[in-house]
């Protein structure tokens, strides 16, 4: 267990593993980030056992502006030809749909704040989620969406994104909303990206946010319970 290589690839300063790192940490497990932001280098392939790809404001085609995302496109492929797992949040799930040859296109809104997400059948039923509650508020920041991965489970929905969160061959994970973050983490998203002053049906204003940031400690439970299975799944 405490010689598995896990990384996790993080876009912007304001938004890391946050409370992933406590979990690992409670299952024996050490996240290494990869600041791609700061000009970190991404870690050979064969470095690898589990990696992470977190969340961020990157459209699928702005490799001019960060240059690391073709690359970064590359090693999230490498790493599924190789049947290595993977977990994908917000931006890190699009990026999984993307390179699998899957759509990633805008919302018919930003759907911004603590709203809840229907599980689907399959998603009250599996391992990794069936622990999670019907319909559990968990934390959104986006505006865009992706077509599901051909051959996944889909595991929970809302009206707006109906593609919120899949499984493909146990061992890669995607979700479109954030488990990992808590209040603090909130208010840094809030005072560094400033997407929320857009307007929109599913757009909660800061206060309403902070104020609902409670949910996060259910969030933090449905988190352990995902990766508690995407760690033990991919073992046996």
């Amino acid at each position: 267990m405490y010689n598995v290589k896990l990384y996790c690839l993080q876009h912007v300063p304001y938004e890391g593993p946050e409370m992933i790192d406590p979990v690992l940490e409670q299952m024996g497990y050490t996240l290494k980030r990869i600041k791609l932001y700061n000009g970190d280098l991404l870690p050979d392939l064969k470095f690898i056992d589990y990696l992470i790809v977190l969340g961020g404001p990157m459209d699928m085609e702005n490799e001019d502006r960060y240059p690391w995302l073709a690359d970064e496109k590359k090693l999230i492929k490498a790493m599924i030809d190789a049947g290595k797992p993977i977990l994908g949040i917000c931006l890190g799930a699009q990026l999984i749909a993307h390179v699998l040859g899957h759509s990633v296109y805008p919302a018919e809104d930003h759907e911004i704040g603590w709203y809840p997400v229907r599980l689907t059948k399959a998603g009250r039923q599996h391992p990794a989620t069936k622990n999670w509650g019907e319909n559990p508020t968990v934390f959104h920041w986006h505006s865009n969406t992706f077509d599901l991965p051909k051959g996944a489970i889909h595991l929970a929905s809302t009206d707006l994104c109906p593609n919120q969160a899949f499984i493909l061959n146990e061992n890669i994970i995607g979700l479109q909303f954030h488990l990992e973050i808590g209040h603090p983490q909130v208010q840094k998203m809030i005072d560094n990206w400033g997407r929320y002053k857009e307007s929109g049906l599913n757009v909660q204003s800061p206060d309403e946010m902070l104020r609902k940031s409670k949910a996060a400690v259910k969030t933090q439970k449905m988190l352990y319970h995902l990766l508690y299975y995407w760690f033990t799944a991919v073992k046996d």
